[in-house]
């Protein structure tokens, strides 16, 4: 425990572990940076915290592009605009929309003066409330959530490429093109290869930074769910994904580090950030 009561996990710049006492919940987390990189632009987060009395599990992975500083500025702030909403046990879904529109508001003030402010991040957050029996994703970008239940991948988020025929639609009511690159990536006004997103000053007003929500009870057949960057996803599918942790011998940290491991072996150029979180699902009576 911190000084502000709060439990975080051992954290690391590479991989680290911690636990939910409540739920009996394990977790663990890696990243590396990709060999086009000069800096890392995957960040994450993975603690537990204790809101109002209660404790509840706070995942997340936010990979930028452009450059590091929106995404970093998520993992400090994104959950604490969350949860200290006042509506926030009542309505966790409203808070969290609330808290990703005014983080963006915050992010676009900070562009309007400083260059550095004018990148973006994807934003895939997790809360794992009530003992761990409820969990909550929210996602805005191409990172993704997987959950394995009974052996089988669901996907916990949507990725939200600029091709889908829903988010063409959005972009274009907004005054944006999307057009496919010579080396076929579908973009925003040629630029961006995603519809939504945290920031890029410069073609917000193209984009939405309104999530897509997942909100469920979950059930006893549920193993463990990953977060993770599109280094990964771009190299291995859901269900590869989740074939690959239920095969991996050990903890979460290992799985999530054997995890980085794959991609780098599937020769993924980006970033990878993940995060796997190990669940034992208690009815309760």
């Amino acid at each position: 425990m911190n000084n502000l009561g709060v439990s975080e996990s051992v954290m690391a710049d590479n991989s680290g572990a911690g636990e939910m006492q409540s739920g009996q919940i394990l977790f663990g987390f890696s990243k590396l940076k990709g060999p086009r990189k000069e800096q890392i632009e995957d960040f994450h987060v993975a603690r537990v915290a204790e809101v109002d009395g209660q404790e509840i599990g706070l995942f997340a992975v936010m990979d930028g592009h452009a450059g590091p500083h929106v995404a970093e500025y998520l993992t400090q702030n994104l959950f604490d605009l969350i949860t200290r909403n006042p509506d926030f046990w009542g309505h966790p879904k409203t808070s969290i929309i609330e808290a990703y529109h005014e983080m963006d508001e915050r992010i676009l003030e900070m562009g309007e003066s400083h260059k550095k402010w004018k990148v973006g991040s994807t934003a895939t957050t997790a809360l794992l409330m009530e003992s761990g029996q409820r969990l909550i994703v929210a996602n805005v970008g191409d990172s993704r959530a997987v959950l394995s239940r009974g052996g089988v991948a669901v996907d916990l988020s949507v990725d939200h490429e600029p091709q889908k025929s829903e988010e063409r639609e959005m972009v274009e009511a907004k005054g944006g093109t999307v057009s496919r690159s010579i080396a076929g990536v579908y973009r925003v006004d040629r630029r961006l290869a995603m519809s939504r997103a945290f920031g890029d000053y410069d073609i917000k007003e193209h984009l939405s930074v309104h999530p897509d929500i997942w909100d469920q009870e979950l059930l006893e057949d549920d193993e463990f769910f990953v977060i993770a960057s599109d280094g990964l996803w771009h190299v291995m599918s859901s269900q590869e994904v989740v074939d690959f942790v239920r095969s991996t011998p050990g903890d979460a940290e290992e799985a999530s580090r054997a995890l980085v491991a794959a991609a780098v072996e599937r020769r993924s150029k980006d970033d990878v950030a993940c995060l796997v979180v190990f669940l034992c699902i208690t009815k309760k009576t």
